[in-house]
């Protein structure tokens, strides 16, 4: 089987399991009272939202997990360390976000777990993430964007990426408030890096098996496509008027899946650009806390930012298309860059 053919493989079938596992779920979802509860000193068309069914993200870690393993075990391919790693992140975060969805809805714990349980066990699954990356793969590069140049981090390697996968997480996560807001960002994201991939490895498309310090590329490419595919089906019910949401089960997993396509490629600090709109829902939620901490004033009407914008008027779908438009162009950049950088 091609690459080519293994990828577009790879993104039909996580669509398929996806989507059908969407189908047979939701109305178990339903079924169990599994709804999310919505705050009503937010948007109020958001109240209309109230009880549709959550931890969504259940279809789109099946989606992703059943098409890599598929593809990583076709015969004559190897799946190595790069698949346990790349599916290893994914779902011992899902896993964090499963285990707070589950105390949210059927413990009626409106939070979910305690502020220090998720700080433990984010630090306790992005401390062995990142040992694996620098370890097992042997990465300790860093590659600077829109230049050649690659920095050899060494040890310091495991801290930078710990906070890489912490941020990423939490800044999916309060992204994760508009329907298909989340799902789209992180599509575009997969895609632009599978770009990169098939721009910086142009021999790929040849046959040839591309392997740098320890990541099997291919590998890396058949991870991004299943993203793709999942992410792409599950927005066919997360669109707006969304029939189900993705919870913290989704918004982890997502979260993780695209930090470690970045860590694989030692292109983390390109996250910054890829994953802008992420960050900016984390970094206007740390303002909005800090202001009024410091102040006793809020900066905005309502954090995260995408929230600000519908109390100021804009329609949902016109804040999730503006988010999605800055992604793409910023992604775009990102992926010529790479034409004229090389990987």
């Amino acid at each position: 089987m091609s690459f080519i053919v293994r990828i577009a493989v790879t993104a039909i079938i996580a669509f398929f399991v996806t989507f059908v596992a969407s189908k047979l779920i939701i109305p178990v979802l339903r079924k169990k009272k599994a709804g999310q509860n919505i705050r009503d000193d937010g948007p109020k068309s958001h109240l209309a939202k109230q009880g549709t069914p959550t931890m969504g993200g259940i279809m789109i870690v099946i989606g992703v997990v059943a098409a890599t393993l598929f593809l990583s075990v076709y015969p004559g391919v190897s799946a190595g360390n790069t698949v346990a790693f790349l599916l290893g992140a994914m779902l011992l975060f899902a896993l964090i976000g499963f285990w707070d969805d589950i105390v949210k809805l059927f413990q009626k714990r409106s939070l979910g777990l305690r502020a220090w349980q998720k700080i433990a066990l984010q630090l306790a699954v992005s401390a062995l993430i990142a040992y694996a990356a620098y370890r097992v793969m042997g990465s300790s590069y860093e590659r600077i964007p829109f230049t050649d140049i690659a920095v050899d981090l060494h040890a310091a390697k495991i801290p930078f990426l710990m906070f890489v996968f912490i941020a990423m997480v939490n800044s999916v996560n309060l992204t994760d408030g508009l329907d298909g807001l989340a799902t789209s960002l992180t599509l575009t994201n997969a895609a632009a890096y599978l770009c990169m991939i098939l721009i910086g490895y142009p021999l790929l498309a040849a046959g040839a098996r591309e392997v740098v310090h320890g990541v099997e590329i291919t590998n890396v490419a058949v991870f991004a496509a299943a993203v793709i595919g999942a992410c792409a089906a599950f927005l066919f019910f997360n669109k707006h008027p969304a029939k189900v949401f993705m919870g913290d089960t989704g918004s982890f997993a997502l979260g993780a899946a695209v930090a470690a396509l970045a860590a694989a490629l030692d292109f983390s600090v390109m996250l910054a650009l890829t994953g802008f709109m992420f960050a900016l829902s984390a970094v206007s939620v740390i303002i909005q806390v800090g202001s009024f901490k410091l102040r006793g004033k809020r900066v905005f009407k309502m954090a995260p930012l995408h929230h600000h914008f519908e109390l100021k008027g804009a329609p949902e779908t016109r804040v999730v298309f503006g988010y999605v438009v800055i992604t793409v162009l910023l992604c775009a950049m990102c992926v010529v860059s790479i034409v004229f950088t090389g990987i």
